[in-house]
């Protein structure tokens, strides 16, 4: 079951190969929002020199328990990729390796992300959407490896 749906969303977007970086620009910014029992934000560089890198942070109950490292980069090959890293309090790393997502589909401001992985490790998203309908509001819709309802993060600019 998990290989078919790997092979229906594929690469099968309106654009991907041939998107641009520029086109992502609507992400950049400083979010923030309630999720995951606490607090989150969430803030991004605008393009430049072929690479968005911004952060993210959550914080539950008045201390802050998790970061990402997040980097948008356009390839060689013209391919963009989203790569992050997850770390806890005193910097410890959730996992060895970051984990590697590719733009398979833009289509105005909502953006879809796939892993390049076999198979995410465990509490990694299978592939995840950017969306901002208003251009003050970000959705982040989370399909985790584990099945189940997706988890959208909604935020607002800040």
């Amino acid at each position: 079951m998990l290989a078919a749906v790997v092979h229906l969303f594929g690469a099968t977007g309106a654009k991907g190969q041939d998107a641009d970086l520029e086109e992502l620009a609507w992400i950049a910014g400083h979010w923030g929002g309630d999720a995951f029992g606490g607090q989150i934000e969430e803030a991004w560089f605008s393009p430049a020199g072929r690479s968005m890198s911004g952060s993210f942070r959550l914080v539950r109950d008045g201390l802050a328990i998790m970061y990402e490292l997040l980097l948008l980069e356009q390839d060689d090959d013209g391919e963009i990729y989203y790569r992050f890293k997850h770390v806890g309090r005193g910097w410890e790393p959730w996992e060895e390796a970051r984990l590697e997502y590719r733009l398979t589909a833009l289509e105005g401001r909502r953006a879809t992300f796939r892993s390049t992985a076999e198979a995410p490790p465990p509490n990694a998203p299978w592939w995840f959407t950017y969306e901002s309908p208003t251009g003050a509001e970000l959705l982040v819709t989370i399909h985790g490896s584990g099945g189940g309802d997706p988890t959208v993060l909604s935020m607002t600019r800040r």
